[in-house]
């Protein structure tokens, strides 16, 4: 699966000001559903927040991928915020959070949801993509970036 397909419009949150980590996940969580593909919010949130007490989801760099595995999707789906401004989040670089990418896979293909986080992993540690994504002015662009740099690393993801 290519991950622009796993983002939607409606799923792009730029430049999201939020209070707090648990704020922005419940933000990205909320649009899911607008996508067709959640069987239950409510399990998606429970999955989602589980995970992020066992240990936090930053990866450094000013990226964090909060995921999780739960019945309560048909297919794989994300949401995508940068955040205005960059939030501290307990990375291990100890930088600001400015990506938050959610992944939300289905519980029954393992394999499929490790191979997707690796790829998203792979790309949001290019400061090149990051910079252009930070700068992108609406979900459309955001899209086509994702698209791009999947054309261009084809053989790398």
């Amino acid at each position: 699966m290519r991950l622009a397909a796993l983002l939607h419009r409606e799923t792009i949150l730029l430049r999201l000001h939020a209070r707090s980590k648990e704020e922005v996940l419940e933000r990205l969580i909320a649009t899911l559903p607008a996508t067709g593909l959640v069987r239950n919010v409510e399990e998606v949130h429970r999955a989602i927040f589980e995970r992020e007490q066992r240990m936090t989801t930053c990866v450094g760099g000013g990226v964090a991928l909060p995921h999780s595995k739960t019945h309560a999707v048909v297919a794989p789906v994300a949401a995508l915020a940068t955040l205005e401004p960059p939030m501290l989040m307990d990375a291990p670089d100890h930088r600001p959070v400015e990506i938050v990418f959610l992944l939300v896979g289905c519980q029954d293909n393992i394999g499929a949801h490790l191979r997707l986080l690796s790829r998203i992993s792979r790309l949001l540690t290019n400061a090149s993509f990051r910079m252009h994504l930070l700068q992108a002015q609406n979900p459309q662009q955001v899209l086509e970036l994702f698209e791009q740099a999947e054309e261009l690393h084809q053989a790398d993801l």
